[in-house]
């Protein structure tokens, strides 16, 4: 069976995309309107760390391995241009644009980004 297959929700005309674990078998649905953080707690999921919800905090820090998103403005206190662009960003500000694979990616405790230290010297 193919985890990555599309799923359409009836809903308007939303279209819901599964949002896979690396290297697990556990996943949920999310639409394009909905952050991945908050899908994941609307299915019951806890397969992400929560903190803020907003961008400031780092704790949803996130690895998309595959598929496209959407991500608004988050604190590049834990995520640099850099990461951003390699696939690192914080699930509480990104949104699905087809199916994802993801693995989590928290910060290190006591730890920012270096565009975030280089900025503070």
């Amino acid at each position: 069976m193919n985890n990555n297959k599309q799923i359409c929700i009836e809903e308007g005309t939303q279209t819901a995309h599964r949002i896979s674990l690396h290297e697990q078998k556990v996943g949920f649905q999310a639409r394009p309107d909905v952050s991945v953080l908050v899908s994941m707690e609307r299915a019951g999921q806890h397969l992400i760390a929560v903190g803020c919800r907003g961008g400031g905090c780092g704790q949803c820090r996130i690895r998309i391995l595959q598929g496209d998103y959407f991500s608004k403005r988050m604190s590049r206190a834990w995520i640099s241009s850099e990461q951003e662009s390699e696939g690192t960003v914080l699930a509480c500000r990104v949104f699905a644009r087809s199916d994802l694979l993801i693995e989590p990616d928290p910060p290190e405790v006591g730890s920012r980004c270096q565009a975030a230290a280089q900025h503070d010297q």
